[in-house]
């Protein structure tokens, strides 16, 4: 495409996103199913763009150089955050992978979803990101990387195309390096849609694992970032390091890709985690233990063709990704309780937002629930006898310090915000079936307590 092709896209899509937003309907009579069947090529005017949605397993925001850290672990994405508009306070329902995810792909919280446990399967009276896209004549596909993100779980609903095969619990799974094989199937597929070029939007989701425990070494790569070889702490965090750096040399492939097949002018890139990672910042390490900051604040960026580069200071959480991009392409849905459409901010217009709400219940020892309004954080503790902790994360960003004895009335209001969010997120959970415990080999059982989840007995 020359360089007047690329405005007048750039242009025609601009319009469409400023304009009345609306859907694009089916034709009349066409069924679309997980199952395969007829596929829509004829929408009201122009197609919508497409959808690209990365996302990587156990990246914490502050590893990142768009977002302040000064160890070189991020060139590519922070080229494409040069690009994009980046959300500096995004806060993930949970702080580990499936009910962050489940929360993901269908807007609610994990009171809602009720994917508690690493056993819960997502129950498929949910309508998922990939169900409403597939419904409005997307074509839709997926490779996964993790073991809980797969066909057991309830994660391939609504994907045409849905490849959890790296995810094979019976490899050595903690020592696999996936980033190369990831990007090379999502190149692959990007390749097949722009050599088909039949005009029908796809929403493609790639999910990269390699950041997560157990780090893996990677020569001429990893030893940049380990300062003290014999100390524990920093050998962790230099390899973590080194794992964010070799997957971003790879999304870099994607992102090169994308422009060099000219899909990247219809084309909207979300990039974004599931949680972070400890490292004894609060005595812990890896995650899923804790709703500090170092798990629950991830990275989100979006990119949107027309709209210009800007950060977002507010707080936002992962539950507005899914009605953000369905807003984008002229899907709009509205929520009862959980996410909001971030369009607004992102077109540079003011928007207010409900509070964050955050939720483990993993076993009996780890249940809490935290909520994050504006410079306030409150953490109810239920395995620890129902405590209280309160920060100021302005003052106090790394949460050293609970002020809540210094402020009973912030936690007195907060508590009851964070009550009352709960208690809709459970009654609306009811309008559906309850997650289930999918049956899990022993083999797939000691993959899970071998990259840390925690298992009742």
């Amino acid at each position: 495409m020359g360089a007047r092709g690329e405005n007048v896209a750039r242009f025609r899509y601009r319009r469409r996103l400023q304009g009345q937003v609306r859907a694009f309907p089916l034709l009349a009579g066409v069924l679309l199913s997980s199952c395969g069947g007829e596929r829509l090529t004829d929408w009201d005017g122009d197609p919508p763009p497409s959808i690209l949605f990365i996302s990587v397993d156990t990246l914490r925001a502050d590893a990142l150089g768009m977002y302040g850290y000064k160890k070189p672990t991020s060139p590519e994405l922070d080229a494409f955050a040069k690009t994009a508009t980046v959300f500096e306070q995004t806060m993930s329902a949970a702080s580990w992978t499936l009910p962050s995810f489940a929360s993901l792909f269908t807007s609610y919280f994990s009171s809602t979803h009720k994917c508690w446990k690493p056993v819960s399967k997502l129950d498929e009276s949910f309508e998922t990101l990939a169900e409403i896209l597939l419904r409005n004549g997307y074509d839709t596909a997926c490779y996964v990387s993790h073991p809980m993100l797969t066909s057991s779980n309830g994660m391939q609903q609504g994907f045409v195309h849905f490849d959890d095969s790296y995810s094979d619990p019976d490899a050595d799974f903690a020592a696999r390096i996936s980033s190369q094989e990831i990007s090379d199937r999502g190149i692959r597929f990007m390749q097949q849609k722009a050599r088909v070029a039949d005009g029908v939007p796809w929403f493609l989701w790639l999910h990269y694992f390699d950041p997560h425990s157990h780090y893996m070494p990677h020569e001429g790569i990893t030893d940049v970032f380990i300062e003290q070889p014999g100390k524990q702490r920093p050998l962790l965090r230099g390899t973590y390091d080194g794992e964010i750096k070799y997957t971003d040399i790879h999304l870099g492939r994607i992102f090169k890709e994308l422009e060099e097949l000219g899909l990247a002018d219809d084309t909207i890139v979300v990039f974004v985690s599931d949680h972070g990672e400890e490292f004894f910042e609060h005595g812990n390490v890896e995650h899923g233990s804790s709703l500090f900051n170092e798990l629950v604040r991830v990275p989100l960026i979006i990119r949107v063709p027309g709209e210009e580069e800007r950060r977002i200071p507010e707080v936002v959480r992962t539950v507005d990704v899914m009605p953000t991009l369905l807003d984008l392409v002229g899907i709009p849905v509205v929520f009862e309780i959980g996410g909001r459409s971030l369009r607004r901010l992102i077109q540079g217009e003011h928007l207010s937002l409900p509070p964050a709400l955050m939720e483990i219940q993993q076993t009996k020892e780890t249940i809490m629930k935290g909520i994050v309004r504006g410079r306030w954080k409150l953490v109810h503790n239920g395995s620890a006898g129902g405590t209280l902790s309160l920060y100021d994360l302005e003052a106090d960003p790394l949460e050293k310090s609970d002020v809540s004895d210094q402020n009973p009335a912030v936690v007195a209001e907060l508590k009851r915000a964070l009550e009352k969010m709960v208690e809709e997120a459970v009654a609306h959970g009811t309008k559906y079936d309850k997650a289930s415990d999918q049956d899990m080999s022993p083999a797939e059982l000691e993959v899970l307590q071998g990259l840390g989840y925690l298992l009742d007995d």
